[in-house]
């Protein structure tokens, strides 16, 4: 963070103060001759990294009351800046603070339009300030920050009495905003003289306030005086309370303290507070053109620039430590597991070890597991299989079973040549593969079919498209009820034979 320096310009001397956490110290007076102009390029060459405030406590200012209609944006803008050329042409120094609306009629806006009305006199000082390309933020007038120091529970209208190596300087509020302010120089700053120019200057005040009708004449004005305690003695003795003015004494090294301001006050001067005052609540508005302030932009940029790449680099940074964490944790997972397998290996080992002896090879081993597994595979039986062709015979129940013969065999069967059926189907792939149970199964068809022949062919498709649903099943037709072959003779239903129950054969195989 860079350091903040005021540079205090009065109409004799410029002064800079070096302000940050809480003090104030005087780094050092310039006069306004040649020699203290080279001091002052030396200086500031000393500090160019600093942030400068110039703040000025002159006579040559100026003060005007003036009402605008209500607006915003660039017309406002254009009606202040015609104003301000209007009133104090020939300087480049002013300002518009807003008073607020009126209550009355088009509740116009009303301003405070000051100037620094001699700009020539800053002008050796900003020259140097160009040349060596001094960070500027702005130049303030010293009635701009007077309204800090009034009491929360002001008058309405109040005059303001304070001393700084330029003179004596009274400021005019109005419901605590300023209204006016002038300087007047004091010859040797003794507590005698600050005293008789306290009453005196407080009474051509308020003369000059009644005769603007800023204020009503036969009311007595609150006039406050900052001042040290040195002097309270001296400045009560002068500025007895009258029909025009009622004095209000305030402590400057107290009121300094309450403002956060820790340097030591050894006289009523007030500077050390308008600077730390200047520095902790700059005014909003400031006197200076852009071009004054052109290498202050730039620090602003570069702030900004430094402020974002400070933000991304923690951001990194917060980045990269969440994942080296993450890292580290998952690290920690990997470790705990292999220890833990490493634990169950062991233990593994400790179960094989107390385990007996057995005379067999591990191939051998395996070899009698998978002979006990083929076994165990056969030890169901035909029961499955059975339990299926019952399922299917409580379907049909017109077909009658005459004979049944199983086996189990360790391949599928050729089917036989010359026995497709429409209901057989390809060796499906999950049966491939034995063993299976093989069942040759043959049926008879009801007495009263015998001469429908179309009839018994449905019927033994329906039966046997029903058996082959199961999972791991495959049916094969070996005898049709009905040979349907071309080579064979159709006799007619009306020849003279004794009729039988037409029969057909079929092979049942599932997988085990």
């Amino acid at each position: 963070m860079s350091q903040r320096r005021v540079l205090f310009l009065d109409n004799s001397l410029l002064s800079v103060f070096k302000v940050g956490g809480g003090k104030v110290q005087p780094e050092g007076t310039f006069l306004a001759d040649e020699a203290g102009m080279l001091a002052l390029r030396d200086y500031l060459g000393k500090h160019r990294s600093s942030l400068f405030m110039l703040l000025a406590d002159v006579a040559e200012e100026g003060f005007q009351l003036e009402d605008i209609p209500y607006c915003s944006g660039k017309d406002r803008a254009a009606i202040v800046k015609r104003k301000l050329g209007q009133y104090f042409y020939g300087t480049w120094f002013t300002l518009a603070l807003t008073q607020g609306r009126l209550k009355t009629g088009r509740r116009d806006e009303r301003l405070l339009m000051m100037a620094l009305t001699h700009p020539q006199h800053f002008e050796p000082v900003l020259a140097i300030l160009r040349e060596g390309k001094v960070i500027l933020s702005g130049i303030y007038s010293l009635p701009q920050i007077t309204p800090l120091l009034l009491p929360k529970m002001a008058s309405q209208q109040q005059l303001l009495l304070t001393q700084t190596h330029g003179g004596l300087r009274q400021t005019f509020f109005v419901d605590q905003k300023l209204r006016f302010s002038r300087l007047t120089p004091l010859a040797t700053g003794s507590a005698e003289e600050s005293a008789i120019a306290t009453l005196l200057e407080a009474g051509k005040m308020h003369q000059y306030l009644a005769s603007q009708r800023l204020i009503e004449r036969n009311k007595p004005l609150a006039t406050r005086v900052l001042l040290h305690p040195d002097q309270m003695s001296a400045m009560r003795e002068r500025c007895r309370d009258t029909a025009e003015l009622r004095f209000e004494f305030a402590d400057l090294p107290g009121e300094s303290r309450q403002a956060g301001l820790n340097s030591p006050q050894t006289g009523s001067h007030a500077e050390l507070l308008f600077c730390h005052l200047l520095v902790k609540n700059p005014p909003t508005e400031q006197f200076a053109p852009a071009t004054e302030r052109q290498f202050y932009r730039l620090w602003q940029i570069r702030f900004l620039i430094k402020g974002v790449s400070a933000v991304i680099l923690i951001a990194g940074l917060l980045f990269t430590a969440k994942h080296g964490i993450d890292i580290m944790r998952t690290q920690g997972e990997v470790d705990q597991l292999q220890r833990q397998t490493r634990l169950d290996q062991q233990r593994y080992d400790a179960i094989l070890q107390a385990l007996p002896k057995i005379p067999l090879s591990n191939d051998d081993l395996r070899a009698l597991v998978g002979r006990y597994e083929q076994v165990a595979k056969r030890a169901q039986g035909p029961l499955p299989l059975l339990s299926q062709l019952s399922q299917s015979l409580d379907a049909f129940p017109a077909i009658v079973i005459e004979k049944i013969d199983w086996k189990i065999a360790e391949e599928l069967a050729p089917v036989p040549t010359g026995t497709a059926s429409p209901a057989q189907a390809p060796v499906p792939p999950q049966t491939a593969g034995g063993p299976y149970a093989q069942a040759m199964v043959t049926a008879e068809l009801p007495i009263g079919m015998a001469s429908n022949h179309r009839g018994q062919l449905t019927l033994v498709n329906d039966f046997i498209k029903h058996l082959g649903t199961a999972p791991d099943t495959l049916v094969t037709v070996l005898q049709p009820p009905v040979d349907t072959q071309s080579g064979k003779t159709l006799k007619s239903g009306d020849e003279k034979r004794a009729t039988e129950a037409p029969k057909f054969s079929f092979r049942l195989t599932r997988k085990l």
